[in-house]
């Protein structure tokens, strides 16, 4: 695996409600009935989804459960509500899919290490304008956003919307991608509809391994790694995808 990758892949397996939950668009965003053991800095993250309710976000306090209990699908929207309309986002933030509203990344409690007391929620946000990431710690019990992290650079690992676009700018690229070569080769039939495969992807930064690639990093990146239905993997090592751009950039 390429060593530009630093973070955890995301599953497709949550596109059912990626188009609702993660693209956090004016007021039809969802929220969700689960969420375990979602992290953005430990491998195996869990990003299943399941959509409740009428798919709005809570703008009332849901009932809260103890400090470090996991979080209920109430409290989840309701973070993510108060992250996401807290002033440290900018006016013109926008999502991946260009919709108004910031990326959803994932939500989780915040590290053990950190030493924080009431029922406190980290929100990761990516706003493809400025592209610039934003962690907000979110404090369920007072309604506010009380402590945003910016970065220009971070790379947190990408939601599922942002896996269907890259997977969908790679299906539809003119360029000679040797999975859509390896597809036709195993399968018989060319690689036209992202449905025909299984895919992850994460989050890339160049690293100085490959020919090109210099701007991810400040753009907003993605890897791929795609399989047919029947578990043949094949090469996704040539490219990835730009998504601040939505190019495709060959590395070899």
């Amino acid at each position: 695996m390429n060593a530009s990758l630093r973070v955890p892949w995301t599953s497709r397996r949550a596109v059912a409600v990626a188009a609702v939950v993660l693209g956090l668009s004016g007021a039809t965003a969802a929220y969700v009935v689960a969420q375990e053991d979602v992290s953005g800095t430990d491998p195996g993250v869990n990003t299943d989804f399941t959509v409740v309710g009428d798919g709005e976000l809570p703008t009332k306090k849901p009932k809260l459960g103890a400090d470090r209990a996991p979080l209920s699908a109430a409290e989840t929207g309701y973070a993510i509500h108060l992250a996401s309309a807290d002033a440290s986002i900018p006016a013109g933030a926008t999502d991946v899919l260009g919709e108004e509203g910031p990326e959803f990344l994932y939500a989780d409690l915040p590290d053990v290490g950190e030493n924080l007391t009431g029922r406190k929620v980290v929100v990761s946000l990516y706003d493809y304008t400025s592209n610039a990431a934003y962690d907000q710690l979110v404090d369920l019990g007072t309604g506010k956003v009380v402590k945003t992290t910016t970065s220009a650079e971070a790379q947190p690992p990408t939601s599922a919307t942002e896996a269907d676009v890259a997977m969908e700018l790679a299906v539809g690229s003119d360029l000679g991608l040797l999975f859509k070569e390896e597809f036709e080769v195993n399968m018989g039939v060319p690689l036209i509809a992202t449905d025909q495969v299984e895919y992850v992807a994460g989050a890339w930064v160049y690293d100085k391994t490959t020919t090109a690639g210099k701007e991810c990093g400040k753009d907003r990146c993605a890897q791929l790694m795609v399989s047919t239905a029947s578990g043949v993997y094949l090469n996704t090592w040539d490219f990835v995808v730009n998504l601040s751009t939505k190019t495709i950039v060959p590395t070899q």
